[in-house]
């Protein structure tokens, strides 16, 4: 799975240690999130952050969002 295949409602793992909602689809290289928790950055929850794909670490697979898939 890569970036492309993302789609609003999913649930990722940022680099930074952030967890965020896919808003929208990969569009002029990057994904369009809403933070959800983010421990170790600047980011509040709420804020729309535009994710290059490369900070993406991972999607994650359940709910409970306790087991994620690399992207």
């Amino acid at each position: 799975m890569g970036a492309e295949n993302l789609k609003a409602g999913d649930k990722v793992e940022l680099a930074n240690g952030a967890t965020a909602e896919v808003t929208g689809p990969l569009a002029n290289g990057a994904v369009p999130v809403a933070i959800i928790d983010s421990p170790f950055g600047p980011d509040k929850p709420g804020d729309a952050v535009q994710a290059d794909p490369d900070i993406i670490y991972g999607v994650f697979l359940d709910d409970a969002m306790t087991e994620v898939r690399a992207l």
